[in-house]
């Protein structure tokens, strides 16, 4: 009785070991399922980008093949030449000569003004800023008569000009700033020659948008500036181009 009892409780031992063992490998078999499907996934993604990307190199063989077309054979331009040729004078110009077939033109948009002092002014202290206050031309209206400052209204390249007259028994002296930047300047001295006399200074300068131009003076004057009946003392510029 005992032998029977133990050979039950082996077999049953043995069946439960192996069903057991079953479970554990079907569990296996769906990881492994899952993994194969993922890496064919990613092969069917691998080969889609591929078709594209051959897809893209034969697209760029003919772009490349288009251009090889219309590039000449340096070899079969050189054929034939020798160091004792020589380049006509035809030739030689052509190849001096700028191309003219597609001339290129800047719009230059009007800017303009001109402008007088309306009536004389005593002698001038240093730092004094003429205000030229009779306008008549402002076109663009750059120009502002209270401050006698000229503003520009775009970059470009522009021509400016003064004109002032001094009484006699004196001297002016006067300069024309681009910002802070003087450009330039005169004298007008009566201070000897005991009558009237005139200075014209004129400056071409390159501006940038928002650059200010204006006359004053660098030290105090000893005449009067004259701006009355026919002697006047301009203030004028005009814009020559843009770059």
């Amino acid at each position: 009785m005992k032998i029977l009892i133990s050979f039950f409780l082996l077999v049953w031992h043995i069946l439960y070991s192996v069903a057991y063992s079953d479970i554990d490998i079907r569990d296996e078999v769906k990881e492994i399922r899952k993994l194969l499907e993922k890496q064919n996934a990613k092969i069917k993604i691998l080969e889609n980008e591929n078709e594209v990307l051959k897809k893209e190199v034969g697209e760029l063989k003919e772009t490349v093949a288009k251009f090889s077309e219309h590039i000449p054979n340096q070899e079969d331009e050189s054929e034939g030449w020798t160091g004792s040729q020589t380049l006509s004078k035809k030739d030689t110009r052509r190849l001096l000569l700028p191309n003219t077939d597609t001339p290129t033109t800047i719009p230059v948009t009007p800017v303009a003004f001109y402008a007088y002092m309306s009536a004389n002014e005593a002698p001038p202290s240093n730092h004094f800023t003429f205000k030229f206050d009779v306008v008549k031309t402002n076109v663009g209206n750059a120009y502002n008569k209270h401050s006698g400052t000229f503003v520009a209204p775009e970059t470009g390249v522009y021509v400016f000009t003064y004109t002032v007259y001094s009484h006699v028994h004196g001297a002016i002296s006067l300069n024309i700033f681009v910002n802070e930047d003087m450009y330039g300047g005169s004298i007008s001295d009566t201070q000897d020659a005991g009558d009237y006399d005139s200075e014209t200074t004129t400056i071409v300068a390159s501006l940038n948008n928002g650059d200010s131009v204006n006359v004053r003076t660098t030290q105090a004057s000893t005449a009067t500036v004259l701006s009355s009946g026919q002697a006047k003392t301009t203030f004028s510029g005009w814009k020559i181009g843009g770059f």
